[in-house]
């Protein structure tokens, strides 16, 4: 079936828009907070125009909630749902002994629930930093915009997989870096036509238990 000498024993996931329904966890928290219009959403246009890096559009956002303390962040992304068939996906993908990771660009707060809600083999994202419970308003980036392969690299030594051994979940341009590292690629509800053409399945119905009946066997 999935697994054995020529099987699949890993599935890594995008996060934000992938396992759950916000395409953007910092988005959905400027939003929540009403600071997206005349702050986060300049940022994000000078990023795209290249007028400031990925590093300084994060601390940018990250500084925008400094002073808060991050249990209210916290509670803004525990209230984010996930996709529909995500926990029988997951289910499925261990009853065939895959073991599942996410890599995001998004934030570990979000992560680290996920992670622990269906009980995740790893999981990475950016950290915000905290002194005392309050946010500082700096962020340490761990997954950068385009930097994915980096960690499916760490991630095929740490768990002694191979590229082809891997399948790989993402929504975005941004995960055409983790596809690069996978030996099966899954477009789930794509935003990008690139990801739709390096992926080997796509699926747009918006339902994570469709990709059961139609991933390799």
């Amino acid at each position: 079936m999935m697994t054995g000498r020529n099987g699949y024993k890993l599935a890594v996931f995008d996060l934000d828009g992938t396992l759950t329904t916000e395409k953007s966890i910092w988005k959905h928290i400027h939003q929540t907070l009403g600071t997206w219009e005349n702050n986060a959403a300049e940022f994000e246009r000078l990023f795209h125009r290249g007028a400031i890096s990925y590093e300084e559009f994060c601390d940018r956002d990250a500084m925008v909630w400094k002073g808060m303390r991050i249990d209210d962040l916290k509670a803004i992304t525990d209230s984010v749902p996930y996709q529909d068939g995500v926990s029988e996906l997951t289910a499925f993908l261990r009853t065939k002994g895959l073991r599942l990771a996410v890599v995001s660009s998004g934030l570990s707060i979000l992560a680290r629930r996920i992670e622990r809600d269906l009980t995740l083999d790893f999981s990475v994202a950016n950290d915000l930093l905290v002194k005392k419970r309050v946010v500082t308003g700096k962020v340490r980036i761990n997954v950068g915009h385009d930097g994915k392969g980096y960690w499916m690299k760490k991630l095929m030594d740490l768990m002694g997989v191979q590229s082809r051994e891997i399948i790989a979940i993402g929504d975005s341009r941004g995960d055409l870096d983790m596809f690069s590292f996978a030996g099966f690629r899954v477009a789930f509800n794509s935003s990008s036509w690139e990801l739709d053409e390096a992926a080997d399945l796509v699926v747009t119905t918006g339902d994570m238990a469709d990709l059961i009946p139609r991933l390799p066997r």
